[in-house]
């Protein structure tokens, strides 16, 4: 669990710094312009009282009607043009319009864990053994369980994960297969049909007897549980690890999600009351923009306290993640193995509009319990490893030993995401969903979606 406090505003130098000339109300909020539309007079004022750069980026709601950027937007777009170039001007490239083509493809993206359209419900090694069993699905159902081998399908022997997708693929518009399968020097048969399954987020392994907890994302719905299921998950990893002295956490190519998430799994591991991260925050209040500085804090021991943990980090692991790291590296000197981090420390707001737009909004900074921000920067590794069995053994190594503190800090160096700026380019825009949507969504800290 996590507790939120309002906070007297403590910042480092270089922190304080990005907020110089910032006041409670300093943009000119203008309620309506003559041929402003409806969806430019409602995204503006979602960017007046929530944007976390709108005192010095935001101008005034007339600039951006007919605004002559709006030519580089592709047609398809035109009714909301000025609403794009309005957003593509803000310097922030995570604060993003999303027209309301985008909207059913976004709110899954935003809400649940990845889905796989054709599913057993199962992970298998490349030699067929089963690793992994969705706490949902066909295999479960079936009554499969972790390390099974899988030695025919239909009658086909097989003995590679290669030729099991070689044959599924032979078969794709066919979704119900015979499986033959040994356990314990017995074998059985089983029926499964594929099916639609959001995925696990949460995956335990162990190596020379170190469990190695994987968190691939922090999103609330995930296979098998409805409501903070990434959360649920990291419980019960937790839980079926007791007794551990030394744990790894892999969070490599681990995106972000739910700040309330990935807050409540890093107090899982701390102490009482230890600070997990600091915001400041943008938001109205009383009919003007304001904001306020909030900590959140561990409210009660977590059920992993007291182990010793190394984390695994990546260039892909951003946001939620890198709060996650923030706690552990601040709290508990937590080592980490791999490179540099994404850099981000900002969170956004998703807000839908009355036609079914989507702003992507920026409106919340992130900094250490010491006051630091890392926003641009990233975490720098203690232990520099690219390649990832290396690293793996090396978080091993200092596992097993269980002594080391970490020594190394941010980055001095802006990572290369955040090193070019946001610009609508010099040619119209044809914007495809799928590749729009990722590059908007990379680094999730997902502050609230409504």
């Amino acid at each position: 669990m996590i507790s939120k406090k309002l906070l007297p505003v403590v910042f480092s130098a270089a922190l304080a710094a990005s907020f110089l000339g910032c006041s409670s109300d300093t943009v000119s909020h203008v309620e309506d312009t003559s041929g402003a539309s409806d969806e430019l007079k409602e995204t503006y004022s979602m960017l007046y009282y929530y944007y976390y750069l709108a005192d010095t980026e935001l101008g005034e709601l007339n600039t951006y009607v007919d605004n002559p950027l709006n030519v580089y937007i592709n047609d398809t777009y035109a009714d909301v043009a000025d609403v794009i170039t309005m957003f593509y001007a803000m310097s922030d490239k995570l604060t993003r319009y999303f027209p309301s083509a985008f909207y059913e493809s976004l709110v899954k993206q935003l809400t649940g864990s990845d889905v796989e359209n054709k599913s057993f419900g199962m992970e298998v090694d490349s030699s067929l053994v089963v690793k992994y069993v969705y706490r949902e699905g066909p295999a479960v159902s079936a009554g499969i369980e972790k390390r099974d081998q899988i030695l025919a399908v239909d009658g086909n022997a097989l003995e590679t994960l290669s030729e099991l997708n070689s044959y599924l693929e032979s078969v794709e518009n066919r979704d119900s297969f015979l499986f033959a399968l040994e356990r314990d020097g017995l074998t059985y048969e089983v029926s499964m049909t594929r099916a639609e399954l959001n995925v696990p987020t949460v995956y335990v392994d162990t190596l020379s007897d170190i469990p190695i907890i994987r968190v691939t994302e922090f999103t609330n719905t995930t296979n098998g549980y409805e409501d903070e299921g990434t959360l649920q998950e990291f419980k019960d990893a937790l839980e079926a690890t007791d007794g551990a002295s030394s744990t790894i956490l892999d969070l490599r190519g681990n995106g972000g999600g739910y700040v309330s998430l990935c807050t409540q799994m890093a107090g899982e591991l701390l102490s009482d009351n230890d600070t997990i991260i600091y915001e400041r925050s943008w938001e109205p209040e009383h009919n003007r923009r304001s904001y306020s500085s909030t900590g959140y804090l561990a409210s009660g021991d977590g059920i992993g306290k007291g182990r010793y943990y190394v984390l695994m980090l990546d260039s892909n692991s951003a946001s939620c993640t890198e709060i996650f790291a923030a706690a552990l590296t601040a709290n508990l000197k937590t080592p980490i193995v791999g490179t540099n981090s994404f850099g981000k420390g900002i969170g956004q707001l998703y807000l839908t509009t009355e036609t079914k737009g989507i702003c992507g909004i920026t409106s919340v900074l992130f900094y250490d319990k010491d006051g630091y921000a890392y926003h641009t920067y990233g975490f720098v590794p203690d232990f520099y490893e690219p390649d990832s069995l290396e690293a793996l053994n090396k978080a091993v190594e200092l596992a097993k030993a269980g002594s080391y503190q970490r020594t190394e800090g941010y980055s001095s160096e802006v990572q290369p995401y955040w090193a070019s700026p946001k610009t609508l380019g010099k040619k119209s825009i044809s914007i495809d969903p799928e590749e729009y949507l990722q590059d908007a969504l990379r680094g999730l800290a997902i502050v609230d979606f409504k």
